[in-house]
């Protein structure tokens, strides 16, 4: 059985646009995957959090201030 050349183009131009047509959905996909990942929070241990002092040390600010730039 042999096929017309109009039907053979058809069905490559359906199988185009299938091809186009989930490539583009792959794209979106991925596109909105990327935007909407939510922030990752670095995990600090309860150890690490009460090394930090929340406290301003103004012998420091004095020390940078006296500083000679390069």
């Amino acid at each position: 059985m042999k096929k017309n050349k109009k039907t053979i183009n058809r069905e490559i131009l359906l199988i185009a646009i299938l091809t186009l047509t989930v490539a583009l959905v792959w794209v979106y996909i991925s596109v909105y995957k990327t935007l909407n990942k939510p922030a990752e929070k670095p995990l600090l241990t309860p150890q690490e959090t009460k090394i930090i002092n929340p406290t301003f040390e103004e012998n420091v600010f004095e020390e940078l201030e006296q500083r000679k730039p390069i």
